[in-house]
This record gives C-alpha cells, structure tokens and sequence, in this order.
C-alpha cells in the first residue's frame, strides 16, 4: 500500500508541475482567470502530494 501512495504522490507533483507550467504560460498570454485557476490547482495538487509524503506518527 506505501508503494502505490508514492506513485500517487508523484502523480500529483508532476500534476502541479504541470499546472505551474500551463498557468505561467496563460499568464503570458494575460490570460488572468487561466491562470489563476491553474496555479490553485497546481498549489492544491503540490499540497496533496507532500501530504501523502509526510511521515505519520504512530497510532498509540
């Protein structure tokens, strides 16, 4: 079950990598709610990936 939470881990970083990439670009274009609806993703997606990364404490 660990090995398939890290695929998905990377799954979602390379998801927020791609995200990132897509908003700078509408950025570029000035394509402003594009872009801002790209990097909240993007954000989301980088948050989502740590998270399932983080190390969790034993259940006591």
């Amino acid at each position: 079950m660990t090995r398939v939470l890290d695929v998905l881990a990377i799954v979602l970083f390379l998801a927020a990598t791609v995200a990132f990439g897509f908003g700078l670009r509408a950025l570029g274009n000035r394509q402003d709610f594009e872009a801002i609806y790209l990097l909240v993703v993007g954000g989301f997606a980088l948050r989502a990936s740590t998270e399932l990364l983080r190390p969790r404490g034993s259940a006591a």
